[in-house]
């Protein structure tokens, strides 16, 4: 107990669906408190703040670094899961995490500060460092604004279309967000727009395409070709970021129309220890890269925006409320510790999976009635709920088979699948095999690796050397445009059954 003397600061500490109740004094770091409290927390940088790892999400402010936070009033705190924090061990065996290696020397200040983006369809994540020791002093995560004008990219490239200022608009609810997280940044660290001197920049070519106010019409339409997919460098200025104004901001190189500069870098910051691998991307829409050897295959698959809670009928994002894992109809966790308002992607794959086992669904998908899950707030899941998660799974699982069946490899001859972004940290992996995302053959070699497109962008600004794999990468992937492959309206046929299929070496 601390003396009466000692500011007294009360934290509140939710971890795997429990509450726990501390005391501490002002001035200690929470990464201490936590360890002092025997509570255990990822930080295999020893708290340095170099790794970005030890992250844990303040209510009201958001994820933030255990290290580099010091409470001075009484917060609530919310610690990863099991599953979190197992996915940050494989960020740290799979991903990269280089020293600071900038060649550049000629910052305006003395006191120069670094942001790594991701920007994604549905969600946006940044890491601000400290450009003269490479420590990361923050983090920080939001939903995509740009949200509210459609759940995939090509409703939004739609909305430019329709809209005089559909464009405008597009860019400026994004570049709002961001400036709004630098805003919050400065304050907390006691430095100046100006402070911020370097900005890198990965996502898919679309998202890059709206922050900089570049028309995206070309990538909805046949033959699919985007206004630019190299690497380009504007300043702070030019897009009005709360920046340095002559801050060097840099979009990272993409492959295709459909797979973007989060996939090459996510690609880029993988340190495989196998020769031929899955990577697999699942959002909005789903990357998919097949390695062979020195080459890679890539494509994308229009999955729709039905893992991210879009087109659900009580889907939702992962946020407080969600149904997140589902084990049986009294047992399920929800983000928050509180009552059901919905449910998340990772949470219909644990409902259809129990309802497949339960006979509730059968092979073809049939549901005669709605699955009641929580009466008070209706939070159910319908028959048109698992016709959307047959047409999402098949387009995922029918681009795994077109990528192999080109690359002549079989399931034998994959040594692993690293299933990247956020929506790969939740899922169970049982599930999805149970519904038919993933083969269940390369069951055991399956690893989820977390942010790769934000740990290789945040790799990219600490790191110059890291554009030698960025270019590796580009020079060695193949895209394929699934829509002019001949067998894949036949295989997207097959794959909407959620009866298992057995496959022969091609």
């Amino acid at each position: 107990m601390l003396t009466r003397d000692a500011t007294v600061i009360n934290i509140t500490i939710i971890a795997n669906g429990k509450s726990s109740a501390v005391e501490t004094a002002a001035g200690l770091s929470l990464l201490d408190i936590l360890r002092t409290n025997n509570y255990t927390v990822y930080a295999p940088c020893g708290g340095k703040g170099t790794c970005g790892k030890c992250n844990v999400d303040v209510k009201g402010e958001g994820i933030t670094l255990a290290c580099t936070y010091y409470p001075d009033r009484d917060i609530d705190l919310y610690l990863p899961g099991k599953n979190e924090a197992a996915i940050l061990t494989s960020q740290t065996e799979f991903l990269e995490d280089l020293p600071l290696h900038l060649g550049l020397s000629n910052y305006s200040g003395l006191r120069p500060y670094g942001a790594a983006i991701d920007i994604g369809t549905t969600s946006v994540v940044i890491y601000f460092v400290n450009l003269l020791t490479g420590q990361i002093k923050g983090v920080a995560a939001f939903l995509n604004p740009q949200g509210i004008y459609g759940a995939d990219v090509i409703t939004r490239i739609t909305y430019c279309q329709s809209r005089k200022e559909g464009l405008r608009e597009l860019q400026q609810t994004i570049i709002r967000g961001i400036n709004a997280e630098l805003d919050t940044f400065a304050r907390k660290e006691k430095i100046t727009s100006d402070d911020l001197e370097r900005i890198i920049v990965a996502g898919n070519t679309t998202m890059l395409h709206l922050l900089l106010g570049v028309d995206p019409l070309s990538i909805g339409l046949a033959p699919f070709k985007p206004k630019f997919t190299d690497r380009q460098e504007i300043t702070g200025r030019t897009i009005g970021l709360h920046t340095h104004p002559d801050a060097d901001v840099i979009t990272l190189p993409c492959i295709s129309a459909y797979v973007g500069a989060d996939i090459v870098a996510g690609l880029a910051a993988l340190k495989a220890p196998v020769r031929n691998y899955l990577f697999l991307d699942i959002g909005t829409n789903g990357e998919i890269a097949l390695v062979k050897g020195e080459t890679i295959f890539t494509c994308a698959a229009a999955a729709g925006p039905a893992f991210e809670g879009a087109n659900i009928t009580c889907g939702m994002g992962a946020v407080s409320g969600a149904i997140s894992v589902f084990t049986g109809e009294d047992d399920y966790t929800v983000i928050g510790n509180t009552a059901p308002t919905g449910i998340c992607g990772s949470g219909i794959f644990d409902i259809v999976a129990y309802l497949l086992d339960h006979d509730v669904v059968d092979e073809t998908g049939l549901m005669h009635d709605t699955f009641l899950i929580h009466q008070q707030n209706n939070v159910r899941v319908t028959q048109q709920d698992i016709r959307e998660i047959q047409l999402a799974k098949s387009a995922i699982y029918s681009g795994i088979r077109i990528l192999m069946n080109i690359a002549e490899l079989s399931y034998d001859g994959i040594d692993a699948l690293y299933l990247a972004g956020g929506f790969g940290n939740y899922i169970n992996i049982d599930s999805a095999i149970r519904i038919g995302l993933l083969p269940r053959e390369l069951k055991g070699k399956m690893f989820p690796i977390g942010n790769s497109a934000g740990i290789g962008a945040l790799q990219a600004l600490r790191s110059d050397a890291f554009e030698k794999k960025i270019d590796n990468v580009l020079g060695r992937a193949r895209y394929i445009e699934l829509s002019y492959e001949d067998d894949f309206p036949m295989e997207f046929a097959l794959n909407m059954s959620f009866s298992e299929r057995t496959f022969d070496a091609p």
